[in-house]
């Protein structure tokens, strides 16, 4: 191979690693983690509505993890759910709280807020 051809090829081959190594971060959305309890009813229904927008999450259980229960009490809250989508806090159950934050956390610059919910 001549050396044009194999530089050629190493451009190339530079090019698609780049493409690949920069698509996760494309393709990420914003951090969605969810403070729950296995009893609550509305804490269902926020895994719920992440999982039907096909959103990933983590859900923690703040009965069952004890670093989860201390992370939650640093937000001041006591009920639950408490949704956290990139660096805004959502107490309660509030689908448009929930797509307003997630439109927000595509756009805006890193800032901790909490919100209340209706």
């Amino acid at each position: 191979m001549s050396a044009k051809h194999t530089l050629s090829a190493l451009t190339l081959a530079l090019a698609a690693a780049l493409l690949l190594a920069a698509a996760p971060l494309r393709a990420a959305g914003p951090t969605v983690e969810l403070f729950v309890t296995s009893w609550c009813p509305y804490c269902s229904k926020a895994k719920a509505y992440f999982q039907a927008k096909g959103i990933p999450y983590t859900a923690y259980d703040i009965e069952k993890d004890p670093d989860a229960a201390k992370r939650f009490q640093k937000y001041g809250q006591r009920g639950v759910p408490l949704v956290v989508i990139g660096t805004t806090a959502i107490p309660g159950y509030s689908v448009a709280e929930y797509d307003k934050a997630l439109a927000a956390a595509q756009t805006a610059p890193a800032h901790s807020k909490i919100v209340t919910a209706p």
